[in-house]
């Protein structure tokens, strides 16, 4: 059954937030119903998947009315937004009542290894790159707002039952709004008119806000200013050196005067240099009710500047002056795509603990609960090494608030928003981010999920 073009996003994706698991047919326009009477022995095979979803949930895709112990392989497609074509496969046998329930069911061969109910979603390959390392560059970049994976069960090269289902980014009534003068990016708000806790995100060496997290953190119910804190004109440096922290403060301000924010205290989310961001505002601010930072670093490091040289100064200041770093050391990585590592770990293994000490960020004089993510094939920095430097000065400090740190083993540096494929992040032309597809999958969708109970339950105190 294909899902005809006539059907209203957003009518299908209230209907699958209330009801859960939803035959295609139930959001489709003109959908057969076959009545209480039909036949069994008249079924023909059938694929059920929810019509629509929020990108960060996973569904259960279920085929019925399959010959029993048969052998299908079962086929997702869909389009990049470049218009490239992106195919997962995974081969089952039908079990003895004929039914193939995805979550529940090991594959025996395909693009991914193991019973997992989002597999076909986020081990896309490009289609014409099914095997086999990847063109350089090759990412799923998906179209905005929304797009369709269509699933299709296949047995000897005929497609026996078909249904489609849209990924959508964000929840379309979410507001956008500009930030006001002095400060750079985007403000996004649930939609409704109840007071709603709100964070503070912080990107990375990237130097753009992330608007799809922004926008998505929005989705569930969470206001969020995605700020820009170098990289455009004024007010902000044009790259990544001597950042003013009480930037950050002016846009923890700004937040806390918005109508739709619950204060008293908002939260700060950031992620790589970000998070390191993230962590030292907090650990100035009162109005920080919840720090989050994925593969971020508890240690101020040299900034970058043009071209992500060593900028020979600090990535942060305070009062104007420089706040005190670790240099980063002379490396030559060789040819792209290059691992950042050779500047982190000789300059870390080469520091006197005095140098240490001093380019350390006291997160422990932060008020506010504190989760760490890191990832244990980081190959821009050894974050899980700079987590456990932060979660051994809490502890240290018997600190007060409930902190954490979350280290996912084989998961490298760029973890996404969750289940959209993974197959390219290890790697771009220019870097090396570390990771396999599924390690990544599985850091991405855990990392994200317990973000948001974190950010909920702390800014809901």
């Amino acid at each position: 059954m294909v899902v005809g073009p006539a059907f209203d996003r957003r009518a299908c994706l209230r209907a699958v937030g209330s009801l859960g698991l939803a035959s295609l047919s139930g959001c489709a326009a003109g959908g057969p119903d076959p009545g209480p009477d039909s036949d069994p022995a008249l079924s023909v095979p059938a694929l059920s998947v929810p019509s629509a979803a929020l990108t960060d949930e996973p569904v259960r895709v279920v085929a019925e009315n399959l010959e029993p112990g048969a052998p299908v392989t079962l086929r997702a497609t869909a389009r990049s937004r470049d218009g490239a074509e992106w195919v997962s496969r995974a081969a089952f046998e039908a079990d003895e009542d004929g039914v193939l329930a995805v979550p529940e069911r090991t594959p025996l061969g395909g693009t991914y290894d193991r019973a997992d109910a989002m597999g076909p979603f986020w081990s896309m390959r490009p289609a014409d790159a099914p095997d086999g390392p990847l063109p350089p560059g090759a990412r799923f970049t998906p179209p905005e707002g929304a797009y369709d994976v269509t699933l299709a069960v296949e047995r000897g090269g005929e497609t026996l039952a078909e249904a489609t289902t849209t990924r959508l980014l964000f929840e379309p009534e979410i507001e956008s709004h500009s930030l006001g003068v002095g400060l750079v990016g985007r403000f996004f708000v649930p939609p409704g008119d109840d007071s709603v806790p709100a964070v503070v995100h912080l990107h990375g060496a990237g130097g753009r806000p992330h608007l799809a997290t922004g926008r998505l953190l929005a989705s569930r119910g969470i206001a969020t200013l995605t700020l820009q804190y170098f990289g455009a004109p004024d007010p902000i440096p044009d790259t990544l050196a001597e950042v003013p922290v009480e930037y950050v403060e002016r846009a923890i301000s700004w937040l806390l005067e918005r109508d739709r924010v619950a204060g008293p205290t908002v939260g700060l989310f950031g992620f790589s240099r970000g998070g390191s961001l993230a962590l030292l505002a907090a650990s100035r601010s009162d109005a920080v009710g919840a720090v989050v930072g994925w593969v971020p670093s508890g240690l101020v490091w040299e900034g970058l500047g043009h071209g992500r040289a060593p900028a020979g100064t600090s990535a942060w200041s305070v009062g104007g002056d420089p706040v005190p770093y670790l240099e980063l050391a002379e490396a030559d990585p060789g040819p792209p795509p290059t691992p950042a590592l050779p500047y982190y770990e000789p300059a870390l293994a080469g520091a006197t603990d005095a140098e240490l000490d001093a380019a350390a960020i006291a997160v422990e004089e932060a008020d506010a609960p504190v989760y760490l993510v890191s990832a244990t094939d980081d190959r821009r920095w050894p974050s899980t090494a700079f987590c456990e430097r932060a979660r051994e000065r809490l502890d240290a400090a018997d600190y007060a608030h409930e902190y954490r740190h979350d280290r996912h083993e084989g998961a490298g540096h760029y973890l996404r928003l969750p289940y959209l494929p993974t197959p390219g992040i290890s790697r771009d032309r220019y870097n090396a981010y570390g990771g396999t597809p599924a390690a990544n999958a599985r850091a991405s969708a855990s990392a994200w999920s317990e973000t948001l109970a974190f950010l909920r339950r702390s800014l809901s105190a």
